[in-house]
C-alpha cells in the first residue's frame, strides 16, 4: 500500500467516524424523491447499469434521478441525455488521493439527495467518499464491500457474479421496503436476494 492509498484510507476512516446517520423510516417513499446514482468506473460495467435503468426510473421517476460518474469516465455515449441528470466531472476533482475535492463535494450538496445508490462493485474511494457527503440519504449497495456507515442498507444477494441480477435484486429489496407498511413480514423474506 503506497502513501496515496494509505492516505486515502485514513481520510475516509475519519470522516467516518464523523458520520451521524439519520434513522431510516419504513415504509420508503421513493416516488418523486431525488436518488444520486454512483456508476461504477469501467465502461464494461456501465453498459450493466443502463441495462437496469428502466427499473430505477420505475422506482423514483425520471426528473430526480442523478448519475455520478467517476471523474474522466466518459458515460455520454452510454447513457441517454433526456431525463437524466448526468454529472461527468473531469479528473481535475480529484486530490492527490484520489478523492473527491472540498469543491466538488459542495457543488454536489446543492441538490440535496434523498437517496444515493452505490453501483459499484469493487473497492471505489471516489464513490466512499461521496457516500460520507450525504447522512441524511438512504444510502444502499450491495453488503460484503463498504457496510456501516458508508450504506444503511446494505445488501445481500445470491447473485455472485452477474452484476444485471445483482443490481435487480438490490432494487427488488428497495422497492419491497417502499410497500412494507402493506405487506406481512413473510412476504419480505420470500425474496430471493434478502
Amino acid at each position: 500500500m503506497g502513501i496515496k492509498s494509505f492516505a486515502a484510507q485514513w481520510n475516509l476512516r475519519r470522516q467516518s467516524r464523523r458520520l451521524q446517520p439519520e434513522p431510516v423510516t419504513f415504509p420508503l417513499t421513493l416516488t418523486g424523491r431525488s436518488l444520486l446514482v454512483l456508476l461504477p468506473m469501467e465502461q464494461r460495467h456501465l453498459t450493466v447499469v443502463k441495462q437496469v435503468l428502466p427499473d430505477i426510473v420505475e422506482l423514483f421517476g425520471d426528473r430526480q434521478i442523478h448519475l455520478l460518474a467517476y471523474p474522466g469516465t466518459d458515460v455520454q455515449s452510454i447513457f441517454p441525455t433526456k431525463g437524466l441528470n448526468i454529472t461527468s466531472p473531469p479528473r481535475t476533482v480529484l486530490n492527490w488521493q484520489g478523492l473527491p475535492s472540498r469543491s466538488f463535494l459542495e457543488t454536489l450538496h446543492k441538490t440535496k439527495f434523498e437517496y444515493v445508490f452505490d453501483a459499484n462493485l469493487e473497492d471505489n474511494i471516489f464513490a466512499a467518499r461521496v457516500l460520507l457527503e450525504f447522512p441524511k440519504a438512504v444510502r444502499f449497495g450491495c453488503s460484503g464491500r463498504l457496510g456501516a456507515p458508508f450504506f444503511n442498507l446494505e445488501i445481500k444477494t445470491k447473485y455472485m457474479r452477474d452484476r444485471r441480477l445483482i443490481y435487480s435484486s438490490i432494487l427488488e429489496v428497495v422497492a419491497e421496503l417502499s410497500h412494507v407498511g402493506k405487506l406481512h413480514d413473510s412476504t419480505i423474506e420470500e425474496q430471493p436476494c434478502t
